[in-house]
């Protein structure tokens, strides 16, 4: 891979893509400034800005993409980390070069957050979005939740709030995976506890989908490995090719990146080196029918993937050596029919993607 263009901006620490006018070229959505701003492809250099904060200070710990209104394009969802997560409703074509997206709250009391992440959790067809508490004196303190849209999300003051981790998610809880684990058709949710400055962290678990059962709280937590300085990251993925969905993680706030093995979660190490790789996406880049994987340390500043053998065996590449990240995402940014990685750069303060050569 190569890096293909950047735009330098502020501190950023969430982005994402999407074609917003139709023109079958990827525009991005990034938080910085102050504000939550889209910069239009092809050059991503014409800037609008879609929502500012009060004082133009701050930026988005994280974001998101969702069709809250279905009505077939997406929104965006995000929240500072100290406050309330909203949604930015998308107005269309015609409309979205004209300034503001109307912004719309999803809830008043999960506060302190660190990742949303979208998915279907109850299974009816439509995406909810997974939204973490990890500070224990806010909010739903030491809690996660999924929050499913209204019917009628456009006048409604908030989501429909489902807390499955009440209070058991406590040492700064951080950034979810949601996958099936056990193969019954309902998604589990997995997370990773940074620990300092928060007691009783530094692990990582998830929490067992009750599915038919989904309104009973709080659900079954399996811990997956203790005394992991940093825990951060943790996505789904099968690694080794057997037909089971592990878990592929990073202690983004400590050193290296893991896989966990279905079903007795043996750990496995993918990277020793690499520190504070506090961003991780999971994909086939090479297009060789497994599973690889992607980070960005912010200590280190080092870019890799990590290129698997189909065995859970990985081979490290590194993209950069020069570059921070808090957010990374495998998506086509040209078109050409494979991944290439778009990375938010935190402190490098820029919006950068790395175009896939791979085939």
């Amino acid at each position: 891979m190569e890096k293909a263009s950047h735009h330098e901006q502020g501190h950023c620490n969430t982005a994402v893509a999407l074609d917003l006018n139709g023109d079958r070229n990827l525009d991005v959505i990034a938080s910085f400034n102050g504000k939550v701003s889209l910069l239009l492809a092809p050059d991503w250099k014409t800037e609008v800005v879609l929502h500012q904060f009060k004082g133009g200070k701050g930026q988005c710990i994280h974001s998101t993409l969702i069709d809250v209104d279905q009505d077939g394009d997406l929104d965006w969802a995000g929240s500072l980390s100290n406050d309330h997560p909203f949604w930015l409703e998308n107005p269309g074509q015609s409309e979205i070069l004209k300034g503001a997206w109307t912004p719309r709250l999803i809830d008043s009391v999960i506060t302190g957050i660190h990742c949303l992440t979208t998915a279907d959790i109850n299974n009816d067809g439509k995406e909810d979005l997974v939204i973490n508490n990890f500070e224990p004196s806010r909010g739903l303190s030491d809690s996660m939740a999924w929050f499913s849209a209204p019917s009628n999300p456009l006048s409604a003051t908030h989501w429909n709030r489902h807390v499955f981790a009440a209070g058991d998610a406590r040492g700064g809880s951080h950034y979810m995976g949601v996958g099936d684990m056990d193969g019954d058709g309902w998604m589990e949710i997995a997370v990773g506890a940074k620990g300092t400055p928060f007691a009783n962290g530094n692990w990582f678990a998830f929490w067992k989908n009750p599915g038919e059962e989904k309104t009973t709280t709080p659900w079954k937590k399996t811990m997956l490995a203790e005394n992991q300085l940093g825990a951060t990251n943790i996505l789904p993925a099968d690694v080794n090719g057997d037909g089971k969905t592990d878990w592929l993680a990073s202690r983004g706030h400590g050193v290296g990146l893991i896989w966990f093995e279905n079903p007795d979660w043996k750990m496995h190490d993918i990277d020793e080196e690499i520190l504070s790789p506090h961003s991780l996406t999971v994909a086939d880049h090479d297009q060789d029918g497994d599973i690889d994987a992607s980070s960005c340390g912010y200590e280190s500043e080092w870019l890799r993937w990590y290129e698997n053998d189909g065995s859970g065996n990985f081979k490290i590449h590194t993209l950069d050596d020069a570059q921070q990240s808090y957010d990374l995402k495998s998506i086509d940014m040209d078109g050409d029919g494979d991944l290439d990685l778009l990375n938010a750069g935190r402190g490098s303060q820029n919006v950068v993607w790395y175009e896939n050569l791979l085939r």
